[in-house]
């Protein structure tokens, strides 16, 4: 259910009234019962005791996790939290993708996010934008694209997935005038990618890659000429998010790759300002139940 405070219990409540979703699978929610409403009568929910928000959001999250660990559950699906207000009883915790990582024993993963044909990872994740560049090592950019091309194949069934790699600087570091972890990373991650057999294109220029719908530039749109590309990896947070939120906001879906289960999120936050107000907007939550469906 996520904070109990935010919009977490009424986008999942307005998500579950949806007779088309239900009819994909059993669905378990765990949280406050008080907070949730009304849920169709065959949703199970599992109340969880807490005394603040925090405690109740990572209490809820570990029953979650007990639920698949025991196979009870094949999936998970979860709602926005409040990484402040977590970390009080949680300490150096980041987020659900590396929480979920750590309790799994998996290190390599990635925060994915899908929509429109499409899948973006992020090679650095939650961390402050002046420690991005020193992240970026030829490593942990070959790895996110190991790791996007088999999440294509095994989860998304994908049989040949092209893949584009973001550059860092800009206009992708020209040729090293513009910063040298294009030159120096990127591009022999993406050699040797390519050394592996995957499809894969890059250092492209970030400003441009997603202004171009009906060129096979630009991610995966049905107006593309020979469809696009079927994973995009950036370098950080905002580089990816910023234009994928711009352009899929409603139905993109937050999908942790690497987990031996299926999880996914809606791509917004807990909204405290317009929590217990009943506008908040369901439509993240329902495409990322749906997904999980699909994938489990």
């Amino acid at each position: 259910m996520g904070d109990p405070r935010g919009i977490g219990p009424e986008v999942v409540c307005k998500a579950l009234q949806s007779k088309a979703l239900l009819a994909c699978g059993s669905f378990i929610v765990i949280g406050d019962g008080k907070k949730l409403g009304r849920l169709p009568s065959s949703v199970k929910v599992i109340d969880v005791p807490y005394k603040a928000a925090g405690e109740g959001a990572v209490k809820f999250l570990d029953k979650a996790i007990e639920l698949i660990r025991t196979k009870q559950a094949h999936a998970m699906s979860t709602a926005p939290l409040s990484k402040e207000e977590v970390s009080r009883y949680v300490p150096n915790f980041v987020g659900h993708t590396e929480y979920l990582a750590g309790a799994f024993g998996i290190r390599d993963f990635d925060m994915m996010f899908t929509a429109g044909g499409a899948c973006l990872s992020i090679v650095t994740r939650h961390v402050p934008l002046k420690e991005v560049p020193r992240l970026i090592t030829q490593k942990k950019v070959f790895d996110s694209i190991a790791l996007m091309d088999r999440t294509l194949k095994e989860r998304f069934r994908v049989r040949k997935p092209k893949i584009a790699v973001l550059g860092l600087n800009p206009h992708a570091g020209e040729g090293g005038l513009l910063g040298s972890e294009d030159v120096k990373h990127i591009l022999p991650a993406v050699r040797q990618a390519r050394a592996c057999g995957i499809k894969v294109q890059g250092p492209v220029p970030a400003d441009t890659f997603f202004a171009f719908p009906r060129h096979c530039d630009g991610i995966k749109r049905p107006n593309c000429s020979d469809g696009g590309y079927d994973g995009v990896i950036a370098m950080y947070h905002d580089q990816g998010l910023a234009p994928f939120k711009g352009l899929y906001m409603k139905e993109l879906v937050n999908f942790t790759a690497g987990l031996p289960f299926v999880r996914t999120s809606p791509a917004h936050g807990t909204a405290f300002d317009i929590a217990g107000q009943n506008k908040a907007d369901p439509s993240s939550m329902r495409a990322a139940l749906k997904l999980a469906c699909r994938l489990a």
